[in-house]
């Protein structure tokens, strides 16, 4: 998610994640996606601090492609644990998706798959940009309070 567009969803299908399966979605799934739109050099990649993604596999390859623009648990650019006050996803994201989604009784899980997609898509260009703005002033905030709990 930035503030421009939302690379997804994508799903691990019948799966727990792992370091192997995130690390093979990040480099034939986003990472390529990236590449594509021209961004590499330009994010900052930022993920949670959860096994999966804080395995030295992971954080090996992201500092390889990302050259220490990435956030998450401890390296290179620490994040704050479990600060879902801060993370797009956690404040803006989950919420309105979720509510959504289960308007109506869900089928299967391919309806639910397809009901994600299609409230992803229509998401605003618009609204990810007053998200961001939004992160930059909880952010700011953050800093102010040094680093206390805000919400």
């Amino acid at each position: 998610m930035s503030n421009k567009q939302i690379i997804g969803p994508f799903f691990f299908d019948d799966e727990t994640v792992t370091q192997d399966n995130y690390l093979e979605m990040l480099q034939n799934y986003f990472y390529p996606i990236l590449q594509k739109k021209r961004l590499t050099k330009s994010i900052i990649f930022q993920q949670d601090g959860a096994p999966a993604h804080f395995s030295k596999m992971i954080r090996s390859w992201l500092n390889k492609v990302f050259d220490g623009r990435w956030t998450g648990r401890d390296e290179p650019i620490s994040w704050a644990p479990r600060s879902p006050d801060l993370t797009p996803v956690d404040f803006y994201l989950w919420g309105p998706l979720k509510t959504n989604v289960y308007k109506t009784p869900v089928q299967d899980l391919d309806d639910f798959k397809t009901r994600i997609a299609k409230e992803i898509e229509i998401i605003k260009k618009e609204t990810l940009q007053d998200v961001f703005s939004e992160t930059v002033k909880r952010l700011n905030f953050c800093i102010e309070v040094k680093g206390n709990t805000f919400e």
